[in-house]
């Protein structure tokens, strides 16, 4: 034999199998010595005290479904009550419609507050003119335009300043500023237009409402006619024609007439069928 092999143990398989079944039968032996000393504790107790204990147990578990009911029926009680509580709690926090309102601390208040019944401030723009605003009431155009008539004398006098500019050639202005004051010039022209346009307009509609009233003082007729939108156009209409001149109520016909046929020709110009 070598030096470095071993020798290992042999053993029989029957003894072993022996000893496996030997270690259950001890055990199973001891629980059947167990059940027959319970057996017998048992068979000595009289049938008197057994029949008291049983007893005993089924009173314990009447008090015991007694005391669940009752707890029971004190938690339904209390969850009646529970909303009359929160009820009354809920009627007491009501907030008042006059308290104040609640706001986030984290945004800055503004200094300008809004007011009820005048315009907010995100209705309005930067720049306001505090002849038409509304805390010092209903603006009255008309009136407006007589308080400051006096200013067309300066429109006037501009448009001939600028005249006079663009007329002389000894200017040194360049073409760009040039082209600048011919803007700013047709501009003030055509506001000085749309002003004595609306002039016309409140003087007409006055005049037609005097007469109307004194027809009525008269008794002409019974009761004023007050004007139609396509009534009031058509009187506006012959007024500015009876103040312009000839060649300008030419041009203005002219003018009339091509938009009259440019919208006939829109609506029959020819569109081929979708099929």
């Amino acid at each position: 034999m070598s030096k470095h092999s071993r020798v290992r143990p042999v053993y029989d398989s029957d003894s072993s199998d022996e000893e496996t079944n030997y270690k259950p039968r001890k055990e199973s032996n001891r629980s059947k010595k167990s059940n027959d000393t319970q057996d017998d504790e048992l068979a000595t107790i009289s049938f008197g005290t057994l029949r008291d204990a049983q007893s005993k147990l089924q009173d314990e578990e009447v008090a015991r479904q007694s005391d669940s009911e009752s707890e029971g029926f004190f938690e339904e009680s209390d969850s009646d009550s529970g909303p009359e509580e929160t009820s009354s709690n809920n009627t007491h926090k009501k907030r008042s419609k006059h308290a104040p309102a609640v706001a986030s601390s984290k945004r800055p208040v503004s200094r300008i507050r809004d007011i009820p019944g005048l315009p907010s401030r995100k209705s309005q723009t930067l720049h306001t003119d505090i002849r038409f605003d509304a805390a010092y009431g209903k603006a009255d155009l008309t009136q407006t335009r007589k308080n400051y008539a006096f200013l067309d004398e300066y429109r006037k006098q501009e448009i001939q300043n600028m005249e006079q500019i663009l007329k002389d050639k000894k200017s040194k202005l360049d073409e760009s500023e040039k082209e600048e004051i011919r803007l700013q010039l047709q501009s003030l022209k055509s506001r000085m237009d749309t002003l004595k346009n609306r002039d016309l307009e409140d003087q007409v509609l006055k005049e037609y409402k005097k007469k109307q009233y004194q027809n009525v003082k008269e008794g002409k007729s019974s009761q004023p006619y007050f004007l139609k939108r396509g009534d009031k156009r058509k009187i506006l209409q012959k007024a500015k024609y009876d103040t312009m001149k000839p060649k300008q109520r030419e041009k203005a016909m002219e003018r009339k007439r091509k938009r009259r046929l440019g919208k006939e020709f829109r609506q029959l110009e020819f569109r081929p069928r979708n099929e």
